[in-house]
This record gives structure tokens, C-alpha cells and sequence, in this order.
């Protein structure tokens, strides 16, 4: 079953195209080397909050899909020091325009999956 990683943030005033660019860096470099560091995952999706009318309010949200809460748990643990392979996804980590104190992080456990649906 999957586990879901919900992070929240907002950018530090005057670094949103340089937030922007390493975002575009960060998928690029997750999709590369998905096989070897991010086996773990099955999806990373990028959201900007909004109101109902669409006017942003600030607030961006990324949600990870890993397919265990296990498999969650081993790829934190093998990359809490950015060590090795790493070290080159924290050259890429968006972090450093985030406003720190707006960093938010939930999990989510799906619940009656059989009951889901997609309208695709």
C-alpha cells in the first residue's frame, strides 16, 4: 500500500525564479537517477496552493508517493546524511529558497482503496 509524503513551503522573498529553476533541476535529477537512489517512489507531484478562484496564495505543496511506509523509512535512513550518491541530490535540493519556518510535513496512509475511482 502506499504512503504518502505531503510537504509544504514558501519561497524566500526575491529567490522565486531561482526557486523555479532548481525545481525544474530537482525532477531532472530525480528522474535520472530514479533506478539507483529513489527506488523507493512511485511518484512526486508539485502543486502551487491556491484559492478557489486561483489567485496563489504563497504556499507550494509536494507531494511524495512511496509504495510502503517501510520503503519511506529505508530511503530516509539510507540518505539522512547525504553520503555517497547523495551528496549530488543535496546540490539540487530546493531547500535553500525555502522560508525554513514554513516547512510543513503530514503522511498519509490510503484508506478504502477499493472504493476509489478515476475519471480519466
Amino acid at each position: 500500500m502506499s504512503f504518502i509524503e505531503f510537504e509544504t513551503w514558501q519561497i524566500k522573498e526575491g529567490n522565486e525564479v531561482a526557486h523555479d529553476e532548481m525545481i525544474r533541476q530537482w525532477f531532472a535529477f530525480v528522474r535520472q537517477h530514479h533506478a539507483e537512489l529513489f527506488a523507493e517512489w512511485k511518484s512526486a507531484r508539485y502543486f502551487r496552493q491556491t484559492d478557489r478562484d486561483g489567485n496563489p496564495t504563497g504556499t507550494y505543496i509536494m507531494l511524495f508517493e512511496f509504495h510502503s511506509r517501510e520503503g519511506h523509512h529505508a530511503y530516509k535512513e539510507r540518505r539522512k546524511e547525504w553520503s555517497g550518491p547523495y551528496a549530488a541530490y543535496k546540490a539540487v535540493d530546493p531547500y535553500q529558497f525555502f522560508k525554513l519556518e514554513t516547512v510543513t510535513t503530514e503522511y498519509w496512509e490510503p484508506q478504502e482503496t477499493d472504493a476509489w475511482f478515476s475519471f480519466e
